[in-house]
């Protein structure tokens, strides 16, 4: 049987039941967390954590495919404490988000992915946490020329390890696109990729387009807000790509981002109930009403999850 790797140590593919394809456990923009520690609450910040997480296991969810990379202030150490806690398996991601540092502007593409590979397979920081999936990131704008070498870096290390990669894209844009023709560029296997955030589209022939390259798609950030697709739009577009027979390749998560509570101010107010359980609670039900089937459900948040992580049928 495949294992996938957690935070907690390696997990048989078929033990991970319920999985999110896109969340977040705690962010931290410019990584000011660990950069300036003093001006947050980490009990209050702890605590949050816990009862989300355990809320959403209480509420049916198993996993989590955590997408914090360094820049986004990845912790996975708090990470570990939070999973053990909460029962929840969360699986840490290698890689770089949209804010590309310069040393990755410097560095040779191989060496890149020479880091990516060492926190796959040896650990990530000084611990023996290894991730589970490569996460990338291009937004408004497209794949500027510093991001497309973090995608060939991610690119040759899924190559090389067989660990999936995980994009966060500007679906306005259409911005997948030049993900996946760079991927194929560098010859990535493309049952390795997955095209994220593409619940903020609603052009079901692009995504289609994308889909007929090999790729899944994340139909992610639930439930939608200002300027993006409501969650009723984005279960009609998830409907319309089973209708077409892409079921197999679709998986749904929320892009839950909590940050931590700064010292002395209202900080982050977690989600009551937890944002987390917005798709069991809210949007499947939705899905149900308007045709879709529990084995449909059950492929979307199940099996495709697990197939993507393992790289197993």
């Amino acid at each position: 049987m495949a294992t996938v790797e957690t935070v907690l140590g390696p997990v048989e593919g078929a033990q991970l039941g319920f999985t999110l394809s896109h969340e977040h456990v705690l962010i931290s923009m410019g990584n000011d967390a660990r950069n300036y520690p003093w001006r947050f609450d980490w009990e209050a910040t702890r605590a949050n954590a816990i009862r989300e997480l355990s809320e959403a296991k209480a509420g049916g969810v198993d996993s989590m495919i955590d997408l914090s990379t360094p820049d986004l202030g990845r912790d996975v150490t708090f990470m570990r404490d939070v999973s053990q806690a909460s029962g929840v398996n969360l699986i840490a991601a290698t890689g770089i988000w949209r804010d590309v540092p310069r040393s990755f502007w410097l560095r040779d593409i191989d060496d890149s992915a020479d880091i990516f590979v060492h926190e796959i397979e040896v650990g990530i920081e000084d611990t023996d946490i290894k991730a589970g999936v490569i996460k990338v990131a291009n937004d408004a704008g497209g794949v500027t020329p510093e991001a497309e070498r973090v995608l060939r870096a991610a690119a040759r290390a899924c190559k090389r390890t067989g660990s999936p990669i995980s994009t966060h894209h500007w679906a306005p844009e259409q911005v997948g696109r030049r993900q996946v023709e760079l991927f194929a560029l560098e010859g990535t296997p493309m049952d390795r990729v997955a095209i994220g955030h593409c619940g903020d589209s609603t052009d079901v022939g692009y995504l289609e387009s994308m889909l007929r390259a090999g790729v899944y798609l994340s139909m992610d950030r639930y439930p939608g807000g200002p300027g993006r697709p409501t969650w009723e739009q984005r279960n009609e577009t998830v409907k319309a790509l089973i209708e077409r027979g892409w079921v197999d390749r679709l998986m749904l998560g929320h892009d839950h981002a909590p940050m931590p509570v700064v010292k002395g101010q209202v900080g982050y107010t977690p989600s009551t109930p937890t944002r987390y359980l917005h798709l069991s609670t809210v949007a499947l039900p939705g899905l149900r009403a308007i045709g879709v089937g529990e084995e449909q459900i059950h492929t979307m948040m199940v099996e495709v999850p697990r197939r993507f992580l393992t790289g197993r049928a």
